[in-house]
């Protein structure tokens, strides 16, 4: 299972964590205070444009809630569906500010070579009687002069080659409208998205995407809910150093297809055992995170020969509030009933990953004695799995090791992806 910060589900990659080389991507934002609008939805809306200098340019908008405990709260940066588009269109991306919930951090995303033009920011709240409060934003339409401007809007990166100005060329309102020059950025294709690494095999009636990294024993990446290869981008480069590394796209996520099956962990078990038939791996190791470490768990049951040793990062066998705490449930159903009405793909697919995370997987702790390959059982100290799961996770597989990162998250990996390369690389590469 995956939940993005302790209560809310979007894995889609935090933008602290979308590890590409620093010019390669940059962000501008203002934080504002939200106190006194917790528990309520919210709406960021902007005009987006960009000039496309690589076909792999895009533009987003970005949110996210920082708490009053200095957690991160409500997270979403558009990764699925990044703004390609020529002209000026408006954009909204929602939300919810959390139960403790200080501030709201909004703003621009953008990768890659290209020019980008952003303007008209606004902050919607829903009040209690249901009508969306227009917030008063310093700047949003970028009118003043540029000092005053900067008072307001802040780069995270401010050596990068993207090069911020104010225009008055056909802004989307007003007279003037941010400009950001990336012509001079540094173009990598990101992890998950590199077309000239990345492949389709045909296994279990679809397709599924994989990319290839790196040389010695092969080492199988399952990331989590609602994720993709993406998720790995911080891991990738230290594990290739050490591992034939395979990073796959979980069916009906990333780039990989799905054929309108329910979505269960032994499918997604089922289709990672054929991708290895396609492949010609007898044996492999696995990686799991989230839900990739439940998959990896019920692969290490059902496909023995296949899984050489296993480490998985925030698994559950079962789902109920022993496994999280009740919130985390509850707000996975409001995000449930939040599409409820929404008839397209996306949210279609959304909701039965969403059903998965709810009502899988189905097993009990005694299931796992039959597992016979090392595996090495992680979670973070603060992990939205509770500690005591993870722990009778651990002491029902004969041949387990547990490691639990003191202070960390279910995003240790993400947080100290050196740290955390070097303990699953210890693991795996011992005899």
């Amino acid at each position: 299972m995956n939940f993005r910060v302790a209560l809310v589900l979007l894995l889609l990659f935090s933008l602290s964590g979308y590890s590409q080389p620093p010019t390669d991507w940059n962000a501008f934002y203002q934080k504002l205070d939200v106190t006194a609008y917790r528990g309520l939805k919210f709406k960021v809306q902007a005009s987006v444009r960009i000039e496309a200098i690589d076909s792999n340019a895009e533009a987003r908008i970005w949110v996210r809630i920082d708490n009053a405990d200095h957690t991160k709260g409500s997270y979403n940066n558009m990764a699925d569906r990044p703004i390609r588009n020529k002209e000026w269109q408006t954009y909204t991306v929602e939300g919810r500010v959390d139960k403790m919930g200080q501030y709201l951090n909004f703003g621009g995303l953008f990768y890659h070579k290209g020019i980008f033009y952003y303007d008209d920011f606004h902050v919607y709240i829903q009040n209690k009687a249901g009508d969306w409060d227009d917030l008063d934003l310093p700047e949003s339409n970028f009118e003043s002069y540029a000092d005053i401007i900067e008072q307001n809007w802040h780069f995270f990166n401010i050596n990068s080659p993207y090069v911020h100005s104010i225009t008055t060329e056909n802004p989307a309102k007003g007279n003037k409208a941010m400009r950001i020059d990336g012509s001079l950025a540094h173009v990598t294709l990101p992890y998950g998205k590199n077309d000239s690494i990345g492949k389709y095999a045909i296994v279990n009636g679809i397709r599924i995407y994989y990319e290839e990294y790196g040389n010695g024993e092969p080492l199988l990446l399952l990331h989590g809910n609602r994720g993709s290869i993406a998720d790995f981008s911080g891991l990738i480069p230290g594990l290739s150093q050490q591992f034939h590394v395979i990073a796959v796209d979980t069916r009906g996520q990333g780039r990989s297809y799905e054929d309108g099956r329910r979505y269960t962990y032994e499918l997604f078990a089922q289709d990672m055992a054929a991708l290895l038939d396609h492949l010609q791996l007898d044996s492999v190791n696995i990686l799991g995170w989230s839900d990739g470490g439940n998959t990896g768990l019920i692969m290490a049951m059902k496909y023995p020969k296949k899984v050489k040793k296993l480490a998985t990062m925030g698994a559950n066998i079962f789902i109920d509030e022993t496994v999280v705490d009740p919130p985390v449930i509850k707000e996975l159903q409001d995000q449930l009933d939040e599409i409820k009405d929404d008839s397209s793909f996306h949210a279609n697919n959304e909701r039965r990953l969403i059903r998965l995370v709810l009502t899988e997987p189905r097993r009990i702790f005694s299931d796992l004695e039959s597992i016979q390959c090392p595996v090495l059982v992680m979670a973070g100290e603060k992990d939205a799995i509770k500690q005591e799961h993870t722990r009778q996770i651990a002491g029902h597989i004969p041949h387990s090791q547990l490691l639990i990162f003191p202070k960390g998250t279910h995003y240790y990996p993400e947080e100290h992806p050196a740290d955390f390369i070097k303990r699953v690389g210890d693991f795996f590469l011992v005899n």
